[in-house]
């Protein structure tokens, strides 16, 4: 692996050691660096697991992507350093319970004996820190608490969702629903396992990162969100979101993100 660029890239000096002060900054550093997007999909190209295309979309293209090139690259430079990783897959829980499918991609770091829960790939809303795999934990990060619990064969992960008032204006503090966001065992997945999970996501018809363009970033400071119609932002404890339309987005994306979307229809559009 390229960990010299990759360190340049996040901001991150050498030396390393593989501890739990050194996981935390990296995976901060990864996340306020990179972007989670679409923008290959929803230009009609594919998504390349490899190491080096990878390496060469983030590193030196200066793009981003999703879960499974996000925390393929995390992964790796994690045990460049030194630390012990497993890569995990989860069940988004987005839909009705039958449809879920194991379509995102997690990672077990185990620091002297403790296992730790690192996803640098879940998007606007993921975490921001790795926090400890246990029943029960807890994490205050960027507007969100997120929960682990320990639910028969998985764990769950949840945050608490943001709240409406009686009137539906979304400009309001954060709420205290609970909100699950994935599933995952601890079973471990090969590299082949990680290839037909991003196939299926990158490519089904039904998979959400064909049926929408996305682009999101996340920082200490602020959340904020592109959909193809929504635009979102968690700052200071609260939420505003409104309503876009497609010219709107692709000013957006370009303005906020950086990100030049092509004049042609993208495939959601299509």
């Amino acid at each position: 692996m390229r960990l010299h660029d990759y360190l340049e890239r996040v901001k991150i000096a050498e030396p390393l050691s593989a501890d739990v002060e050194s996981l935390r900054r990296l995976h901060v550093a990864h996340r306020e660096a990179f972007l989670f997007e679409n923008v290959s999909i929803q230009t009609g190209g594919g998504i390349s697991v490899a190491l080096e295309d990878i390496e060469r979309k983030f590193l030196d293209e200066g793009r981003g992507g999703y879960c499974f090139e996000h925390n393929t690259l995390f992964s790796t430079a994690l045990r460049e350093v030194g630390f012990t990783v497993t890569v995990l897959l989860g069940r988004v829980r987005r839909g009705p319970p039958e449809r879920w499918c194991r379509t995102h991609m997690v990672l077990r770091v185990t620091i002297n004996g403790e296992p730790w829960l690192a996803d640098v790939g879940f998007g606007g809303i993921g975490l921001l820190e790795p926090i400890p795999l246990r029943d029960g934990a807890i994490s205050e990060q960027v507007g969100l608490t997120y929960t682990l619990r320990r639910e028969a064969h998985v764990w769950s992960l949840a945050h608490l969702s943001p709240g409406s008032d009686p009137n539906g204006t979304r400009s309001v503090p954060l709420g205290s629903d609970p909100g699950d966001m994935y599933e995952f065992s601890e079973d471990p997945q090969t590299p082949g396992d990680v290839a037909v999970a991003n196939h299926f996501t990158s490519t089904h018809p039904d998979s959400v990162f064909r049926r929408t363009l996305t682009i999101q970033r996340t920082t200490r400071t602020e959340r904020t969100i592109l959909r193809h119609n929504t635009f979102t932002r968690y700052v200071g404890g609260r939420i505003e979101e409104r309503t876009i339309d497609d010219a709107e987005a692709r000013a957006i994306a370009r303005d906020v993100f950086g990100v030049t979307l092509p004049d042609r229809p993208l495939v959601y559009e299509a």
